[in-house]
C-alpha cells in the first residue's frame, strides 16, 4: 500500500513540476501575442498614414470634366457657337466659331435618333467639356469650382472617329482598336489647339506607348475615354506599382500578423495529456 501511494506522489510530482514548466512558457507566448499585436497595428497605422499622404501629395494631377451642352455660350471673352450645316447628300457638318476662329467638323457617326436637343444630339462622336488639371481634389470638389467659376478650367472638343465602314449601334460600338480622336482645345487667347490621337494598343509591362497614340496620365487620354461608354475604355495600364513604396510597412504587418497568429494558437491550445497528469487530476480529485 505504501509503495502504491508513493508512486501516485511520485507521478503527481512529475506532472506538476510538467504544468508549472507549461505556466512558465505561457506568460512568454502572451508577451510575444501582446508584442507582435502592437507592432502589426502600428504597421498597419503608419501604411494608412503614407497611403493618405501619397493620395494627397504624390499622385499626379488629374483631369476631371464638367459636360457642356449649351450650343452658346463664352470662354475667355470670346462667344462660342455651334452651327449645323447639311449638303445635299444629307451629311452633316457642325460648324464651330470661337471668336474669329472657326472649325468644321464632319460629322462621324449619323444621328439616327430623331430630333435631340442642343448638342446632346451629338453624343455619339462629339463632346464638349470645360475641365481643370488638379491634385488632391476630389471629383466632386473639382467640378464644383468649374461650375462656380472658382477655378481657372479649360475647355475642349473631343470628336470620335470609328474606321469606315462599322456600325456604330451593333459591333462597331465596341471594337475600339480603330478608333481617332480629334481633340480641339480652345485657349482662353482665342487660340484653337487640335492634336489626332488613336486610341492606345494593348501593351505588355513597361513598354512604352506608341507615338500617334492616347498616352494615359495625360487629359487628352482622360478626355476621350470620358466620351466613350465605360465598357470600351481600356485597363489601366501600371508602368510602376506604388506600393513598392510602402514595402517596408507592409512585411513587417505581415511578419507580426504571422507570429501574432502562431502565438494565439500555441497560447490557447489546450496542455497534452499524459498519465503523470491523469495521475495528478486523480490524486488532487482524491
Amino acid at each position: 500500500m505504501a509503495t502504491k501511494n508513493t508512486t501516485r506522489t511520485t507521478a503527481a510530482t512529475k506532472a506538476r513540476a510538467k504544468h508549472n514548466n507549461m505556466s512558465i512558457k505561457r506568460p512568454k507566448t502572451a508577451l510575444v501575442m501582446a508584442i507582435s499585436a502592437l507592432v502589426f497595428a502600428g504597421a498597419v497605422v503608419m501604411l494608412g498614414i503614407k497611403i493618405v499622404d501619397f493620395n494627397k501629395n504624390d499622385l499626379p494631377a488629374r483631369a476631371h470634366f464638367s459636360k457642356v451642352s449649351a450650343e452658346r455660350f463664352e470662354y475667355g471673352n470670346f462667344p462660342v457657337e455651334f452651327t449645323e450645316e447639311t449638303d445635299e447628300a444629307g451629311d452633316k457638318t457642325v460648324v464651330v466659331t470661337f471668336g474669329d476662329q472657326t472649325l468644321r467638323l464632319r460629322e462621324t457617326i449619323k444621328n439616327d435618333l430623331g430630333v435631340v436637343p442642343d448638342l446632346r444630339r451629338y453624343e455619339d462622336w462629339l463632346h464638349v467639356y470645360r475641365f481643370v488639371m488638379v491634385k488632391g481634389m476630389s471629383a466632386q470638389d473639382a467640378i464644383d469650382g468649374i461650375l462656380d467659376d472658382t477655378l481657372d478650367d479649360r475647355l475642349a472638343i473631343v470628336v470620335r472617329t470609328p474606321p469606315p465602314g462599322t456600325n456604330h449601334r451593333t459591333w462597331g460600338e465596341v471594337w475600339s482598336g480603330g478608333w481617332v480622336f480629334d481633340l480641339y482645345e480652345l485657349k482662353e487667347s482665342g487660340e484653337i489647339v487640335h492634336e489626332r490621337l488613336a486610341y492606345p494598343s494593348k501593351r505588355k509591362g513597361n513598354e512604352p506607348p506608341k507615338d500617334g497614340e492616347l498616352i494615359e496620365g495625360t487629359w487628352q487620354y482622360d478626355a476621350a475615354m470620358t466620351s466613350i461608354p465605360p465598357v470600351s475604355r481600356p485597363k489601366p495600364q501600371f508602368d510602376s506599382d506604388a506600393s513598392l513604396l510602402f514595402g517596408l510597412d507592409f512585411v513587417l504587418a505581415g511578419i507580426a500578423g504571422v507570429i501574432f497568429a502562431f502565438a494565439v494558437g500555441f497560447y490557447f491550445s489546450p496542455d497534452k495529456r499524459t498519465e503523470e497528469s491523469d495521475a495528478a487530476e486523480a490524486v488532487a480529485g482524491s
